[in-house]
Order: C-alpha cells, then structure tokens, then sequence
C-alpha cells in the first residue's frame, strides 16, 4: 500500500504539542519553583531581621527607673527606635533581594518582654500575579546580669 497524496503528512505534530506544553505547563511550573524558592528564602531573611530588633528591643532597658526603684522594665520608646535601628540593619540587603520589608510593630507583653511583627512583599516573577507577602514575628525578653558584667 502506498501513501495517498491527500492525506496529510503528520510529520512535525510532535514540534508543535512540545512547544505548547512546554509554553503552557512547564514555563510557568519552572517560575513557580523559583518563586516558593525565592519566598522562603525572603522569610528566612525577614524572621533573622525580626530576630535582631526583637532582640534589640529587649536590651532597651529603663535605667533612670531601675536606679530609682531597683525594678528592671524595657523603655518603650528606646525599645521601638532600637528595633527599628536593629531592622534596618539587618535588612540592608533587602533590595538585592528584591523584596521590601517593614517593621509592622513593636509592642510590650510585660515589663521585661517584647513582641515584634514584620512583613514584606515579594514581586513574583509571573506576570500579572499579584505580590507575595510574607509575615513573621519574634518575642525576646530582657536580662539582667546580677552584679552588672
């Protein structure tokens, strides 16, 4: 038998179902990976940022009140510009990163401890998808040292 002349050829069918999946499934599949890799590598950097002015914080203690009356507390307005010093910081290299992070907040649980919450977003690398937040937190709690260092 031989090949009749008004049956197309199917030569070159496989060329065009590798082209639309690779266009359509594996594209956005391989930037979706980079993105969730991207994302928790920016959680990462964003909860070691919180960490340190988290920490920062703590240290910010109330000294003219702890002479006075021997009672160690954190001074909140030295804890929040410690915090926001210690972020900035930390965070310096945000930009090569490609995200943008920001302190939500400071605030006291007691006297001697401290919360504090940050968040960032993340401009994904699919067109038209909108920005990936990511949200972390830390408490920290002041030491003394009895007897001073």
């Amino acid at each position: 038998m031989g090949k009749n002349k008004w049956v197309p050829s199917e030569l070159g069918y496989s060329m065009a179902w590798y082209a639309v999946v690779l266009g359509f499934v594996l594209a956005p599949l391989m930037s979706l990976a980079v993105d969730i890799s991207r994302l928790l590598f920016v959680r990462s950097d964003l909860q070691t940022s919180v960490d340190a002015a988290c920490e920062a914080a703590a240290l910010a203690a109330d000294v003219p009140h702890f002479m006075a009356t021997g009672e160690q507390r954190i001074d909140p307005a030295a804890a929040a510009a410690s915090a926001s010093q210690a972020f900035i910081a930390s965070a310096a290299e945000a930009a090569a990163i490609q995200y943008d992070p920001h302190l939500v907040g400071v605030s006291l649980l007691s006297p001697t401890e401290v919360a504090c919450a940050a968040e960032a977003a993340v401009v994904p690398l699919i067109p038209f998808s909108p920005d990936l937040r990511v949200q972390v937190s830390a408490q920290a709690r002041m030491r003394f040292v009895a007897g001073g260092p």
